[in-house]
């Protein structure tokens, strides 16, 4: 009984030792380390104040802004469709019959081939014809020259060549078969006889036409009728020649619009002196539309809202203000702005989607980008003399 309470009392003596060793050794030690100084929070990279957004250096650079300057250019828009090309119905034409007869010879028979003026194209029987030789040949010996003169010109109302006249005239022979000659040339379209066939004064042919021009009925949407004039410039292209182009001009402009398709019937006229443009061939037609000179700035700087159009004008190098401009039309990858915006005025081109959205954000409340969420407009604005114009434009200038 006496060892027990020996026991007990060891052991307290143990443990009063220990926790002395690790007051001493942990606790106390760590008690006396000074306290780690505090720093002042950074400040934020992207602060947005209404319309205003200022970046620093970082966040402009891991933003991509790019800016571009407003400048006066003139400006062209090229509106590009399809088309297909149609003979030019200013240069068809007919050849007809000055007689009456059965046809007898054709020599002219394919599609496609070409009639040169005063060529024979065929003979026919004649009644008509045979009667004015036999009469001419009669009066050409006596010594009236009025009747003479009038049998002379009855054969050359039948088309009847002066060399041939001058023929009867030595010979006295009367032909039987009168030839046919072109009155002009052409390539044939369309061969509207056959041998065998009974003719009459007037009647058709052949059907010709002078390929050396073309016509495209080129088509045009709705939204681009308005631009286009009779005499704008027009840059033809075709697969059947790659890399070459065909220039002509706008001649005709329908006055109605297909209700079906929208769009609206558009000529262009072009040299074909080569022969390379075949009718019922399609194209690219390319028409030239000068706008002539205005403010202009990259495409990619407007910004579509309910409200209109808006870019982000540069006050400095890391602020922004968004501000309304009206623009007018595009082409080129640029845009025409008529008013909200003078020459040499500065326009973030890259990156404005990100900036209109961090205003966004900011009149929402958006306190972590370091924005008040207020909702008022900066007072600075392009043309007023401000640092805008300090601002060196990157990518675009």
């Amino acid at each position: 009984m006496s060892k027990k309470p020996k026991t007990f009392a060891g052991i307290i003596i143990i443990l009063i030792a220990a926790g002395i060793g690790i007051y001493v050794g942990v606790i106390k030690p760590r008690m006396e380390m000074p306290m780690a100084e505090t720093t002042a929070p950074a400040a934020a990279p992207i602060v947005v104040s209404g319309d205003t957004v200022t970046l620093n250096d970082l966040a402009r650079q891991l933003a991509g802004v790019q800016t571009a300057k407003a400048a006066l250019r003139n400006l062209r828009k090229d509106i590009r469709t399809t088309g297909k090309i149609v003979i030019n119905e200013r240069a068809r034409t007919y050849l007809t019959s000055r007689v009456e007869g059965r046809l007898e010879r054709l020599y002219v028979a394919a599609e496609g081939e070409y009639i040169y003026p005063g060529q024979a194209l065929g003979e026919v029987y004649s009644p008509a014809y045979i009667s004015a030789q036999e009469e001419y040949v009669q009066l050409s010996g006596g010594g009236n020259t009025g009747l003479q003169e009038a049998a002379r010109r009855r054969l050359s109302n039948l088309n009847v060549p002066e060399a041939d006249i001058r023929r009867l005239e030595q010979t006295g022979t009367v032909r039987q078969y009168m030839p046919l000659y072109a009155q002009f040339g052409g390539i044939v379209l369309e061969r509207q006889i056959a041998p065998g066939a009974y003719i009459r004064q007037g009647d058709r042919l052949y059907s010709l036409v002078d390929l050396s021009t073309a016509w495209i009925n080129a088509d045009i949407y709705e939204k681009d009728i308005a631009n286009v004039r009779v005499g704008h410039e027009a840059v033809i292209t075709s697969q059947a020649y790659p890399g070459e182009t065909f220039t002509g001009k706008v001649v005709f402009i329908n006055p109605v619009l297909d209700d079906v398709t929208r769009t609206l019937k558009v000529r262009v006229e072009l040299d074909n002196s080569e022969g390379k443009l075949k009718p019922n061939m399609f194209v690219s037609a390319s028409i030239r539309v000068p706008l002539g000179e205005s403010i202009v700035i990259p495409e990619s700087a407007i910004l579509e809202s309910a409200n209109g159009q808006m870019v982000f004008w540069a006050q400095n190098e890391n602020t922004f203000v968004r501000h309304a401009v009206t623009a007018g039309q595009y082409a080129n990858g640029y845009v025409q702005i008529l008013s909200g915006l003078e020459p040499d005025d500065i326009v973030v081109s890259a990156a404005a989607f990100l900036l209109d959205s961090q205003t966004k954000l900011g009149a929402f409340g958006g306190h972590g980008h370091g924005g008040s969420g207020g909702a008022s407009e900066s007072n600075a604005s392009p043309g007023h003399g401000t640092s805008g114009g300090d601002v060196q434009g990157s990518g675009h200038n």
